[in-house]
């Protein structure tokens, strides 16, 4: 749903002067009259308000039969209802308006798992919505809603061929996938990329270091790859080896729904299957995508930025050692895992060995992905970053990376750098995602971040946090989720979650209660560095 003055759903306007004024499409209130609940304009408010509260409720009767056990690590978001608040109109306006205030101050009253709300922010945005987010932020026990920045979003979505004309009427689908409303059939996290175990299998020479399968080509050993383009060049062809087995797959599924599920009652609802006079799973939409997300995307960065300044420039490390390790699992070689670890760049500290890397990647895997189609649906590919809980569930399977990372250790999230190496703070941070390029990236970035919750007990907290969100927008981020809870309040979650059972969190692109998710997962949330950014008086 998404809450635009200019768009095609009702809505209500307060003037710019902050004066109540009634417009859209129930009467005016006549002054004198008090028989009914929209006799007044503060009764209709409050008629509006309690009608919302209870459509807040119906969205989450979904889950009531819904295990909440399994690999899927208690992953309690898999129906993805989201609301779009805000955002850019068709002229450059801000579009916020009484209706959209109306629903924060709902999100806020029912901290629900659903709808999850997303806020549209742009360099334009008043400064008092800013407010409002902010003070949400810093009041709610996790993160109340995902962040969307028009500008990059837009941007990418045009790149992607969408008509220039309606970039404004684009709202998140799934988690952040964004897509053009009612006339657009994209997935969401349909394929799951593993970017990090291309590195795995540079040095298996294209076998799983594990299984011995073959899963890539015959590469170079790695002890005689001369030089780190070619070292690059070796992972980018076991990449694309990756690449084409994994949307060789995704086309055959396409074909196959596009043959046996048909799905009339969306098709009647999504423009352009009427005109075309095919379903919704058949291509019938004007436009339509197939999602590839990036898994372990700075996993991947900070692994070729070691291998780049450690073996190839410093020759601090040797080929032949570090692909012993890797085999070996680090196992008796902590010195060199230490080395890894602490003196290699790592993609989050505004690093430009690790960023150049990060861009060329991120580049690199758009205009691949990018170039492919399913033929049989018209249905394009396009790249995000979203892990869903890939970032765990790959663990295990991707041999020990050359960032220092073991076997099993779970592996980068989203658009965020690898757990615990952002040491330079946030804008650091946001100015690695600037270098990465995100204008390339249609279907969005996942970006989580926790900040402690004693930024916002002040007002000068609240104003950087303020800056810090206008400040990410320009630098060109896409998708930001904020968790605003101190570790020591997971671990006490973690310890009696009967008493936490209403604690959210942002996991990656989506919410949960913390006290639902496998222990892995909350480990990873408890170990994200909460950040503090001066938050004084």
């Amino acid at each position: 749903m998404a809450v635009h003055s200019g768009a095609r759903t009702a809505h209500f306007y307060v003037a710019p002067e902050g004066k109540d004024t009634w417009s859209g499409r129930y009467p005016e209130p006549r002054p004198g009259r008090n028989d009914g609940p929209f006799a007044t304009l503060e009764r209709a408010r409050e008629a509006v308000r309690e009608l919302l509260q209870c459509w807040f409720v119906k969205h989450n009767y979904a889950y009531d039969y819904m295990g909440r056990v399994g690999t899927n690590q208690g992953i309690n978001s898999g129906f993805g209802q989201l609301i779009t608040l805000g955002g850019l109109g068709p002229n450059g306006e801000d579009l916020a308006n009484d209706l959209t205030w109306l629903l924060l101050d709902v999100i806020e009253d029912m901290n629900l798992l659903e709808p999850k709300p997303n806020v549209r922010l742009h360099q334009a945005a008043p400064e008092p919505l800013l407010d409002r987010v902010t003070g949400m932020v810093g009041k709610a026990q996790g993160a109340p809603f995902l962040l969307n920045f028009d500008e990059t979003s837009m941007a990418a979505l045009g790149k992607a061929g969408l008509p220039e004309a309606e970039l404004w009427d684009y709202a998140p689908v799934g988690c952040l996938e964004n897509t053009l409303q009612g006339c657009d059939r994209s997935g969401t996290v349909d394929v799951n990329l593993n970017l990090s175990k291309s590195v795995e299998l540079v040095f298996g020479r294209g076998r799983d270091l594990r299984l011995k399968l073959r899963l890539g080509p015959k590469t170079t050993a790695p002890e005689k790859l001369g030089s780190f383009p070619e070292f690059r060049a070796a992972y980018y062809a076991q990449l694309n080896a990756t690449i084409d087995r994994i949307l060789d797959a995704a086309i055959r599924a396409d074909e196959i729904r596009a043959e046996f599920e048909p799905t009339p009652y969306l098709s009647a609802l999504v423009r352009g299957c009427e005109e075309s006079g095919k379903d919704v799973s058949a291509g019938g939409p004007r436009h339509n995508f197939i999602t590839v997300e990036g898994v372990a995307f700075a996993t991947a960065v900070d692994s070729l930025a070691a291998v780049r300044k450690l073996v190839y420039d410093e020759g601090r490390i040797k080929m032949k050692d570090l692909a012993r390790a890797i085999r070996r699992n680090f196992e008796k070689d902590e010195p060199l895992r230490q080395m890894l670890l602490h003196r290699g760049p790592k993609f989050g500290n505004d690093e430009p060995e690790a960023d150049e890397i990060a861009a060329d990647l991120n580049r690199y895997l758009a205009a691949v992905v990018g170039a492919r189609l399913s033929k049989k649906t018209g249905r394009r590919f396009r790249v995000g970053y979203l892990s869903w809980n890939y970032w765990v569930l790959y663990a295990d399977l991707t041999a020990a990376t050359p960032d220092g990372r073991k076997r099993g250790t779970y592996l980068s999230n989203g658009i965020c750098p690898v757990t615990g190496v952002d040491r330079k703070g946030p804008v650091a941070v946001a100015r690695s995602v600037h270098h990465a390029d995100l204008s390339v990236v249609p279907n969005g970035a996942s970006h989580t971040i926790s900040f402690n919750p004693s930024l916002a007990r002040s007002e000068r907290g609240r104003k950087n946090l303020n800056a810090f969100l206008r400040a990410y927008g320009q630098e060109g981020g896409s998708a930001l989720q904020i968790n605003m809870v101190d570790p020591e309040t997971l671990r006490r979650a973690q310890k009696n979650p009967q008493e936490y059972g209403n604690l959210l969190v942002r996991v990656t692109g989506y919410n949960a209660y913390f006290t639902t998710l496998g222990k892995e997962i909350q480990d990873e949330i408890i170990a994200r560095e909460a950040f503090r950014m001066g938050e004084g008086k």
